[in-house]
Parts: C-alpha cells; structure tokens; sequence
C-alpha cells in the first residue's frame, strides 16, 4: 500500500470509485491509530485530502481516529458488515495497568534483519519477557525498520548496544536444535530468570557460545526445513515463558 500511495496523483485518485477512496482513508486511519507518530501516514493521508477537500478532517487521539476509520467502513459496508478492528485492539492496549517485566536478559547473538529484530522487540514487550542485548554486528536499536516491525515496543523495552555475553546472568539457554537439546515445552525455564541467546538466521547460535551454554532448547519441527524464523521462534518461547510463569504464580 505504502509504494502504492506514492504513485497516486491527484487525477488518479479522483478518478476512483467513492469507496475505494473512502478504503485507501480508512487504511491510513488504522495506521495513525496503531501509532499516530506515522508521519507518512499523515502526509498520504493530507496529501489525498487535498485533491479532494471532501474528504473529512483527520482527527487527532484513538477515539477521534475509532470513530472515523468506523464510520468511512460503515458508508462503504452500510449492511452491518464493516470489520470491527479497531475496538478489539485497543481493547487489549494496556496504557495504565502495566505488568512488570520478567527477569529475562535476551541475547541476540549477530542477528542482521532490523525487521527480525523489530518484531523480537515487539514480542518481548508484548509478553513483558525481559531486557534485549545486542551483540555487536546487529544493527543499531535507532534503524528505521526497527520502528517499522516494533511500532512503539522499542520505547518500552530495555535494549542495550554491543553487549557481550559474559556480563549477563546464568544460566545461559541457548535457543537451537541438537542432539541434547531440550523440548521447550518440558524445560523448565527458571523463574529468577537467566539468559536467553537466539542466533543468526543463517547460521544459528555461534559455536563459541554453544560451547558455553548452560543449556540447549529447541523447537521440535516436523517439516524438511529443521528451522523456523528467528522472530517466530522468538515468540513461540516468549508466549510458552509468560504462560508458565503465569500458571505457576497463581498456585
């Protein structure tokens, strides 16, 4: 969408259908509702308005952009039939009641993809796992596809540059496939914490480190690729973490 808007002139989006126009608004409305310091959100969205000044106002706050992105829906699909998105994300936004952070320091050992790392950044924040550690070769926690994948995460998260292992706390779990490695549905993941460590998409955890680790887990893969994406990975361990530590400090 976001290449597309940048070749939409002024005659071109005239000449849309009411409701195609009305969709491409709509779009861009969720966008600034997901994070309203989307500056090319905002200027497509001034930008279209301007060729057609009928276009209503962009309102500013979560309420303003709900209402508006509902309504652009609803004059489109006036049946009833408009996604009701919107509300169930901001449903489950927690903007008061804050759950701490677990003791988890994670170690990304040369992870290259600033959009991986965005994504294990927003995962992180999403279950409150704990602190992010760069090692050096990742890139900076300021490169603008972080923002892209993290959407806001990466300004309630602790990530510290050009860490190195050896300053993080044990036990060391390395998150990679062999022979002893553990199942991390049956590992028992310490409550006071430690060091997780996922590697590079290539190339996996170091052989350096693994020979340091104190453990290795895994996730079992039936499929001919033994490996998944490391942000996918990522968020099967951090979902599989909280929801441990969750049932256990209600007993």
């Amino acid at each position: 969408m976001k290449d597309d808007l940048r070749q939409l002139g002024k005659y071109q989006f005239l000449a849309l259908h009411s409701g195609a126009k009305k969709r491409i608004l709509a779009k861009l409305i969720r966008r600034l509702y997901l994070n309203e310091a989307d500056c090319e959100a905002i200027e497509h969205y001034e930008r279209l308005r301007g060729y057609d000044e009928t276009s209503p106002l962009l309102p500013k706050g979560a309420e303003g952009l709900s209402a508006l992105y509902h309504q652009l829906m609803e004059s489109i699909k006036p049946t009833g039939g408009a996604p009701q998105i919107l509300p169930q994300i901001r449903r489950l936004d927690q903007l008061e009641k804050l759950t701490p952070f677990l003791p988890f320091s994670i170690y990304l050992d040369q992870i290259r993809s600033a959009y991986n790392l965005g994504s294990i950044i927003r995962t992180c924040e999403a279950f409150r796992l704990g602190s992010i550690h760069l090692s050096p070769f990742c890139p900076s926690k300021g490169h603008k596809e972080i923002a892209k994948t993290a959407l806001g995460a990466e300004h309630h998260v602790e990530i510290f540059e050009n860490a190195r292992l050896e300053d993080l706390p044990r036990p060391w779990i390395a998150l990679e496939t062999g022979t002893n490695a553990y199942n991390y549905a049956s590992f028992p993941f310490p409550q006071a914490g430690g060091t997780l460590i996922f590697g590079n998409e290539e190339f996996g955890v170091s052989n350096t480190i693994l020979a340091k680790a104190d453990y290795l887990v895994e996730i079992p893969l039936q499929g001919v690729k033994n490996s998944l994406n490391v942000a996918n990975a990522f968020s099967i361990i951090a979902s599989s973490i909280r929801n441990t530590y969750e049932t256990q400090t209600a007993k």
